[in-house]
């Protein structure tokens, strides 16, 4: 607010300087807070995002590479001994802090079977754990009878009336040691990837 002084023939306005009061201060400090945390959390699931396509391109490769195996053998591989419990390969107990090289030799696998049998082509390092089971016709998984996405129960065949293959991939990706985890998987009986729970 101005007031006007008269001192002669000229007249000085005088302003007074008004400051931010104590609550204008606290109200800007609070929306502050607001949109650092609304960052924060869109910025971690933008990194969850993208930990999650890594596996979902993986179990892409997989199978990728299972038909491929097929191809030439007229079976599929079955690498692993559980794709719902693991062992996982590269790593048993992936987790969002831990990424392990592609190609080491398989020290989980089902005797006589090795990844290298695969054609699986890697860019780098991994974070998530990957498991593969399979079997001929008329038979079905003995340890993955179904899994379970999202709260809804993924029955698979038995027996199946095909060939039949189950891809999974699983990592920790809260590093809290506690499931649930994220789990991705793909199968024979359908081109879908399944994503189970995300970002926990």
């Amino acid at each position: 607010m101005a007031r006007a002084l008269h001192w002669g023939p000229s007249v000085v306005f005088v302003r007074r300087a008004r400051g931010f009061t104590l609550i204008e201060m606290m109200i800007v400090v609070v929306i502050i807070g607001v949109l650092a945390s609304l960052a924060i959390v869109g910025y971690r699931k933008l990194i969850t995002s993208s930990h999650v396509s890594e596996a979902t391109n993986m179990v892409q490769n997989i199978r990728v590479a299972q038909e491929g195996y097929h191809a030439e053998t007229q079976q599929y591989a079955s690498i692993s001994a559980s794709v719902g419990s693991g062992p996982y390969y590269p790593s048993n107990a992936p987790t969002e802090t831990l990424m392990t090289a592609w190609g080491a030799p398989c020290t989980v696998c089902v005797s006589g079977m090795d990844w290298s049998m695969l054609p699986v082509h890697v860019d780098g390092p991994v974070m998530f754990g990957y498991a593969t089971v399979a079997g001929p016709a008329n038979t079905g998984p003995l340890n993955d009878k179904s899994v379970t996405v999202n709260g809804q129960t993924l029955t698979f065949p038995q027996p199946s009336t095909t060939d039949w293959f189950i891809v999974s991939a699983m990592c920790d990706l809260d590093s809290d040691g506690k499931p649930p985890d994220t789990h991705v998987y793909t199968t024979s009986w359908a081109n879908q990837v399944y994503v189970d729970s995300e970002g926990l």
